[in-house]
């Protein structure tokens, strides 16, 4: 009979990066943290840019359980200032 696989925990820290770097990449959401500006804290996101985020944070959790192997979390990409300008709420920078 084989032996269940422990779960991979993962730090609080750990955690927080994993979750922004899936709002960045799939979502281009540059922060999770609230601003109390509209323009800042709300966002039009794509319904593929939702299902791939869903799609990481599912892939994210199978590998947490022991399903896959474990990988490095790490940010992916860094958001420019004129990338930042540019989305400010709209649509248009999720098309580019």
């Amino acid at each position: 009979m084989a032996k269940p696989k422990q779960p991979t925990a993962l730090s609080p820290d750990e955690i927080e990066l994993l979750l922004e770097s899936i709002a960045l990449d799939h979502l281009f959401i540059e922060t999770l943290q609230t601003r109390h500006r509209d323009s800042l804290d709300f966002h039009d996101v794509s319904v593929w840019g939702v299902k791939s985020a869903l799609q990481a944070a599912f892939d994210a959790g199978l590998r947490a359980a022991g399903g896959a192997p474990k990988q490095t979390v790490q940010r992916t990409r860094e958001v420019t200032a004129a990338h930042q300008t540019s989305c400010n709420g709209s649509t248009a920078a999720l098309q580019a």
